[in-house]
């Protein structure tokens, strides 16, 4: 199975479309690595607003990853969470930024609807889905 990600930006000309790197091809890891990429090109030094129709991955960088750190990155089962690279990598960029006073917020819309960012993001992962896979 190939991930995929779009990104769409309300700012003209820094859209992304590119397949997912790695061994592990999940949606999840491909929605965290979607807000990873918006918040490596956002900038640092200017407020943040993403959108996302992935509750988890929002849930992930604003409210999970705080039980997790205080327990060592353990499951409440006692195993490694699943994506803590890309939590970890998020939560560092929002933490950069917010030293920086600057604010990272989400925004979760509803996936498949109406909303024309997120219609424009799944077109770009659509694309994505055909180019050749990183090296």
């Amino acid at each position: 199975m190939k991930s995929v990600l779009g990104i769409t930006y309300t700012v003209c000309c820094r859209n992304i479309s590119e397949r997912l790197k790695g061994e592990l091809q999940t949606n999840q890891r491909a929605e965290l690595t979607a807000i990873l990429r918006a918040l490596e090109v956002a900038p640092e030094d200017k407020d943040a607003e993403i959108m996302s129709d992935s509750k988890y991955s929002i849930q992930c960088a604003t409210e999970w990853y705080k039980g997790w750190e205080r327990n060592g990155w353990k499951s409440t089962s006692g195993g490694d969470v699943k994506n803590q690279d890309l939590v970890m990598a998020i939560r560092a960029k929002i933490d950069a930024r917010e030293r920086r006073g600057t604010r990272t917020t989400f925004i979760w819309v509803k996936g498949h609807s109406t909303n024309k960012g997120n219609i424009a993001a799944d077109n770009l992962a659509t694309n994505g889905a055909l180019l050749p896979l990183p090296s």
